[in-house]
């Protein structure tokens, strides 16, 4: 039996989790997607079950699970059978309640519902949970901290899906508006609603005037760069720099160092923190929007604009304005959905995992993120073998360790084929291929060349236009940034929010994972950073130090010394 079989068809989640997950993780960072994203498929009507996740040996596979189940093969070779939805009672409801709800403007009534409804109950639903005083709580009262926070996970992943659907939802419109009164292509549509969400740019802002003033203290500048950062930390205990810190950390320190997963944070971990300051130190500049691309950006709208008259030029303008309010990828909304509760569950299994290597039912207190949910909060209260627990844990760990050697596929199972559209009512067939043209554009596709083409180019999918050149620098994980020097082309295997702290620093971006609407795509694009995503094996091919031309509109990169 091969190691990859599955029921139905499945993709590889290269974008948010690369490498073997633990098992906590599955329990704490995927199995809420389903049940928040089950609620929110059906209170908008959206014609699929949920977005469901399949982990095989630690790797992360992904589909969009169909509402009555995967197609039998013969709808293939009979497609007219796909009429069928109209007498199977879920599909029916499901499909012409989301013909309704697009017909009455569903999504573009939710432009603000984050701001005006989501945010403020999520602020309200976490204080709790920030509140909780781990240290010295009881093992009962972690076991019901640790539901708490599975709770906001399942809830959040509810207003997560429908952010989510609603920016797929707008940016597809307006750019089958583009194409259809101008004859623009994606990047060109794309270009002319990137305005900036300030958030992105609040956390190297705050990171940048750190370094400056680091850099003008000549005894704490000294001892940044004379010392490695831990130690440094330590000479610093009791400077403005060190009280700078802490109080940066306690309202930004909950970001993972490096990915998506239950690694350290920033608070767990600040010697990263201050190896970034370090990077930043020899920089003068604030990252603020590029004035000179805003202006640009307007003189294009309005020469559009006035191209059009009557309903066309109507069009154009409700389109533009909803999409500029969709556009940017909301850092703030990841960070107080996702980010924070992931963190604080995590502080919450470490304290657990410390007490339970007190009692000597754990060798390591990192060792409890090779539990299950609900196996750790039977241990917790007392319901489970404890004595068993070390012998469990030493078995996943081998396995976690086997799991980096295997080399899994991007795809499990037969894709399936699209439906005829025609036989669903016209508005919500036209919705639905928007969704399945704006998925498509969020990983890499399959026809990528994984190797260098004999001219020296490598090619992945365009992220953010522009052409830079610079030495190449590789990057896997956060206790790397340090090594990234100005005006390198930053190659790494992802992006996530706690990435974009570099992209000031680099000439350009390279990603092996992603599509056009990845994390890595629409943050480099806001930095106005040229960007190749996709390229699936750039951390392979390309080695440090080479010289690379990147093209981002091209979506190719170019080795110039290939000798």
């Amino acid at each position: 039996m091969s190691l990859w079989e599955a029921k139905g068809f499945w993709m590889r989640d290269n974008i948010h989790w690369p490498r073997p997950v633990h098992p906590l993780f599955v329990s704490y960072g995927l199995r809420p997607v389903e049940v928040g994203s089950a609620h929110a498929y059906e209170e908008w009507s959206m014609p699929s079950l949920k977005y469901a996740y399949l982990v095989l040996h630690g790797y992360v596979f992904q589909r969009i699970e169909p509402l009555g189940g995967d197609p039998p093969p013969i709808m293939e070779r009979f497609p007219f059978l796909f009429h069928l939805w109209r007498i199977n009672p879920k599909l029916r409801r499901r499909i012409l309640g989301f013909d309704q709800f697009i017909k009455e403007k569903g999504f573009e009534n939710h432009v603000q519902t984050w701001r005006d409804v989501w945010e403020p109950e999520a602020r309200r639903r976490l204080e709790p949970i920030r509140d909780f005083d781990r240290t010295n709580a009881s093992l009962e009262e972690l076991a019901n901290h640790l539901e708490q926070c599975y709770d906001f996970l399942c809830w959040a992943w509810n207003p997560h899906i429908k952010i989510v659907a609603l920016g797929m939802y707008m940016r597809g419109r307006w750019v089958e508006v583009c194409e259809r009164l101008f004859n623009l292509t994606e990047f060109e549509a794309y270009e002319l609603v990137q305005t900036n969400d300030p958030a992105v740019l609040n956390t190297i802002n705050h990171l940048s005037k750190l370094a400056q003033r680091a850099a003008a203290d000549p005894m704490v500048s000294n001892i940044l760069f004379s010392s490695f950062c831990e130690k440094a930390l330590q000479q610093l205990s009791h400077t403005w720099f060190k009280e700078e810190l802490d109080r940066f950390l306690e309202t930004e320190g909950d970001r993972p160092a490096d990915s998506f997963e239950f690694t350290p944070t920033w608070k767990e971990m600040p010697e990263i923190v201050v190896g970034i300051i370090k990077g930043l130190m020899n920089s003068d500049e604030s990252m603020t929007e590029d004035s000179a691309f805003q202006t640009y950006r307007m003189q294009r709208i309005k020469e559009l604009r006035n191209t059009l008259t009557g309903k066309e030029r109507e069009e154009f303008s409700t389109w533009l304005k909803l999409a500029e309010q969709a556009q940017p990828l909301s850092e703030i909304h990841d960070y107080v959905l996702l980010t924070v509760p992931l963190s604080h569950t995590r502080y919450a299994a470490m304290e657990a995992g410390r007490r339970f290597v007190q009692d000597n039912i754990l060798e390591h207190p990192e060792d409890i993120l090779f539990l299950y949910r609900e196996e750790l909060l039977s241990a917790l209260r007392k319901n489970y073998n404890l004595a068993g627990l070390k012998e469990l844990v030493a078995e996943r760990k081998a396995d976690h360790g086997k799991n980096f050697t295997l080399v899994p596929p991007l795809t499990i199972g037969k894709m399936p084929i699209d439906p005829p559209w025609h036989v669903f009512p016209p508005v919500a067939a036209e919705g639905m291929k928007i969704f399945v043209k704006q998925v498509s554009l969020l990983e890499a596709g399959q026809g990528v060349s994984l190797e260098l083409s004999p001219e020296g180019e490598l090619f992945g999918i365009p992220g953010s236009p522009g052409v830079a050149e610079g030495p190449v620098r590789i990057i896997h994980t956060a206790e790397e940034f340090p090594l990234v020097q100005e005006g390198e082309v930053l190659v790494c295997p992802f992006t996530t929010p706690t990435w974009t702290v570099l992209f000031p620093r680099v000439a350009a971006l390279i990603t092996d994972s992603g599509g056009a609407l990845s994390h890595a795509a629409i943050v480099s694009r806001e930095y106005r950073l040229p960007s190749v995503v996709g390229t699936i094996m750039g951390t392979k091919i390309l080695h440090n130090g080479q010289r690379v031309r990147v093209d981002g509109a091209a979506g190719k990169l170019q080795v110039l010394d290939r000798e």
